[in-house]
């Protein structure tokens, strides 16, 4: 049985095998993948803690790693300790984007407060007990709602399966794997999707074409990454996945082959299809096989006398795209707070019926972004929000003076480049959506209108850098 004390939070440890995340190297790392993955759950539960102090009503659960005054691993609730560790001041908040109100409530925190709550009730195990453990913290988290819990995700899930049940997870090794390997994702993607991601439509999607990476299944396809046939396009594809730009609906389309958009060439038999005896594409397609999809490839199609389809091009005058992008948009760093309320502001705009106004708002995050930049690089050289005689320089300028800092500290300066050229290319115009002259206009002339068209064109090109400034 497990020795229920009261214990002091500074003795608490958070647990850096989390499963809702991939292995954390310290406490703060921790701490931000917990918020990443769900900011306004943490900070919710922050508030709550302060404006009603810690409820005893769940027992944190640890595992002491040996005796008496040692460490205690939390292995249920970890939430919940990482929060009073930040209010009470035990773990350093310089690198949290934490919101203006909770700011504001932490440093109104008084010395009762802490006193009252500097310790927290804790079942305390053995080591030895760490199955018995894990058992009660999974029958914890798939309790319903009422428990309280923020329930474990697809990702957790599977986590849990592959590292106690011992049982094979290929989507979340090959995700793993992409997260740490991956040349077309940002740190921000990459810390969310550590613990949020849609893996089932992943598992579905990797199962149907894993054969036309040169490998022989879905297992495989995760063990040879990132050393596969058409690794970009592979690439590409979880990253697409991540953004929800492919869905179960879109991999089960009998009509249109997703990953031939995506340049991944159809089999060899599948795309040489005579009818043969030993190539039928039925089967493989109804098991999800290397020959699903082969219905919307036109060579597939050749001599059967049906007209022949191209892969259907994703357009980027989609609203959705942009509503997708500002989802998993999460500025990092200090003085973005208006930056975070500029983006949730954003994220309630109607585009048709609002496009002027998320115009105003998406330069102001770029004007803010941009002096939180330089702010961040003051002290080594980063660019400078003023002109070499003290005046301030133009927006466009700016930005261009950020671009070119960020492609220089690139590790892959041809990458960064790329994703920049769009940015860089719609900034430098002098009447471009952005500029102020666009702006007055936007103002004070009559006839000066925007469409919802224009603003995703657009947020397609600029959003790569607004991402990049706020990592």
């Amino acid at each position: 049985m497990p020795a229920t004390v009261h214990t002091s939070i500074r003795r608490l440890k958070l647990d850096l095998t989390n499963f809702r995340t991939v292995r954390q190297p310290d406490e703060i790392r921790a701490v931000q993948a917990m918020i990443s993955i769900s900011p306004d759950y943490f900070w919710a539960l922050t508030e709550s803690l302060i404006e009603d102090d810690y409820l005893p009503t769940d027992n944190i659960i640890g595992l002491s790693m040996a005796g008496k005054g040692a460490e205690i691993v939390v292995k249920e609730g970890n939430r919940r300790v990482a929060a009073l560790k930040l209010i009470h001041g035990i773990l350093p908040t310089d690198d949290l984007n934490i919101p203006e109100n909770i700011e504001r409530k932490i440093k109104g925190i008084s010395l009762q407060w802490k006193k009252d709550n500097e310790e927290v009730p804790c079942a305390i195990y053995e080591a030895s007990d760490a199955a018995l453990v894990d058992r009660i913290v999974t029958l914890a988290h798939g309790k319903g709602e009422k428990a309280g819990r923020d329930q474990w995700k697809a990702v957790a899930r599977a986590r849990h399966n592959r590292d106690v049940n011992k049982a094979s997870e290929p989507g979340l090794d090959l995700l793993e794997k992409y997260l740490e390997h991956g040349k077309n994702l940002t740190r921000s993607q990459a810390e969310r999707w550590a613990g949020t991601f849609p893996l089932t439509v992943l598992d579905e999607a990797i199962k149907k074409i894993s054969p036309r990476f040169g490998v022989k299944n879905a297992p495989d396809l995760a063990k040879q990454y990132p050393n596969v046939k058409h690794r970009k396009a592979l690439e590409d594809i979880l990253r697409d996945i991540g953004l929800e730009n492919i869905r179960f609906e879109t991999i089960r389309n009998k009509t249109i082959d997703f990953a031939l958009k995506y340049g991944v060439p159809l089999l060899p038999e599948t795309a040489t299809d005579k009818g043969t005896k030993g190539q039928k594409t039925s089967s493989s397609t109804t098991s999800g096989g290397a020959g699903a999809g082969a219905e919307g490839d036109p060579k597939a199609q050749q001599g059967s006398g049906k007209p022949t389809k191209k892969p259907a091009a994703a357009s980027i005058t989609d609203p959705r795209s942009v509503t997708r992008a500002l989802r998993g948009f999460v500025p990092r760093g200090n003085k973005r707070e208006k930056v975070v309320a500029l983006r949730d502001e954003a994220k309630q705009l109607n585009l048709k019926n609002n496009p002027m106004a998320f115009c105003f708002v998406l330069r102001s995050m770029f004007e803010i972004s941009a002096m939180a930049y330089c702010d961040d690089h003051k002290k080594t050289g980063g660019p400078s929000t003023k002109k070499a005689d003290g005046k301030d320089k133009k927006l466009s300028g700016l930005l261009a003076d950020i671009a070119q800092h960020l492609i220089k500290n690139s590790s892959d300066k041809d990458a960064t480049t790329k994703m920049l050229h769009g940015a860089t290319s719609e900034l430098s115009k002098p009447q471009g959506m952005l500029s102020v002259t666009s702006m007055n206009q936007l103002v004070h002339n009559p006839s000066f209108s925007v469409s919802e068209g224009d603003i995703c064109r657009l947020f397609a090109n600029v959003f790569p850098l607004l991402e990049a400034m706020n990592e």
